[in-house]
């Protein structure tokens, strides 16, 4: 049985939870199935990149940073998920109600239903430093020295390799 509460904030913010009878809180508006997979995933440890976006669209926000680890959990009263990454102790709060897309080094896990990154494209830009260019949707996203630079970005960006390194 979840048990769905609100906490207020010194700010005046407010949050509402689901607590899980393992004590684990969700933000209220997590999809279910994102809820039984993060836990899953944090008894498991297993490694996992998570991509934020818009809930109701599925566009991914493409994020680059603090998306690979395991899940862990918080202390406190409020104990929410945990991203953690390899060799860390704890890591930054999920945003757990804005994932879109979950995988694991060798496959997708889960999948908004309108899961989108955009157009992705590789060009040869005109800057002599960085000359080549990730253009997502008809705009600049970032350029890279090398080609096989640019290549292994934009096969992360899309979900095509699991990390950059």
């Amino acid at each position: 049985m979840t048990h769905v509460f609100e906490h207020s904030f010194s700010t005046g913010h407010c949050i509402h939870y689901q607590r899980l009878p393992s004590g684990t809180c969700y933000h209220a508006d997590t999809p279910e199935p994102v809820v039984e997979l993060l836990e899953q995933l944090r008894h498991s440890r297993r490694k996992i990149r998570l991509y934020y976006g818009d809930p109701t669209t599925g566009q991914s926000w493409l994020d680059e940073h603090d998306v690979i680890g395991w899940i862990g959990r918080s202390t406190g009263t409020i104990k929410v998920p945990l991203l953690i990454e390899p060799g860390d102790i704890g890591g930054p709060a999920l945003l757990d109600q804005c994932i879109v897309r979950i995988d694991s080094p060798r496959q997708v896990l889960y999948q908004h239903d309108d899961f989108r990154v955009g157009e992705v494209e590789l060009v040869k830009g005109e800057l002599k430093r960085l000359p080549w260019e990730i253009w997502i949707d008809g705009c600049v996203h970032a350029r890279f020295k090398a080609r096989t630079e640019a290549r292994q970005y934009q096969d992360f960006i899309q979900g095509k390799r699991f990390a950059l390194i």
